[in-house]
């Protein structure tokens, strides 16, 4: 007669299609192998589509909070805020990708992250998951995508079927597109 550890192994190695090793094959010995080359991402929504930036870039993930708008900034700045005594300028990551505001849900969160060692706020319509990924899963921009959000993907990565688009931290949150054009002050070249 099977145990129920005996189902939930065979549940396991249908799900997984790999061999599972079992509680006896640890007392043999075994030693399960871990990749130490995976990358670590967490995903996100905006707009449908699921996009992801390194967990290592991530320092908190936070209920929406109340910001001050700022004058003379772009649409995609909601404005700054406080967080835990942080001031940060706070954006909104639908309208930086030309996607429309995310739309205030109770699942919209504000990714807290460092950028050139400063906090910056990044509203998304809501958090999935953290993700594995091994780099024979990622790859590059396609060299055709001729939009303006190619600019800020960093790659492509492929999780259980689904595309996830890893995002470039440094040009979403490129300070120079914080003001409005008409306010900018552009370098002068010699």
């Amino acid at each position: 007669m099977a145990s129920d550890d005996d189902d939930l192994w065979q549940a396991l190695l249908a799900v997984t299609g790999e061999q599972v090793a079992t509680e006896a094959d640890y007392e043999h010995g075994y030693k399960r192998e871990m990749r130490s080359d995976l990358l670590r991402y967490v995903t996100f929504m905006i707009s449908g589509e699921v996009y992801g930036l390194p967990i290592e870039q991530i320092v908190e993930i936070s209920m929406v909070f109340p910001t001050t708008p700022v004058p003379r900034t772009s649409e995609f700045v909601v404005g700054i805020g406080n967080m835990r005594g942080s001031v940060m300028p706070v954006i909104d990551l639908g309208e930086r990708l030309g996607l429309g505001a995310v739309e205030h849900t109770r699942e919209t969160r504000v990714l807290i992250v460092r950028h050139d060692d400063e906090p910056h706020g990044i509203v998304v319509e809501r958090v999935l998951e953290v993700i594995s990924l091994p780099p024979e899963d990622m790859e590059m921009t396609p060299g055709g995508i001729g939009s303006t959000r190619a600019d800020f993907i960093r790659g492509l990565g492929r999780d259980r079927q689904r595309l996830i688009i890893i995002l470039d931290l440094g040009t979403v949150l490129a300070e120079r597109d914080f003001l409005q054009s008409k306010f900018r002050r552009e370098r002068l070249t010699s």
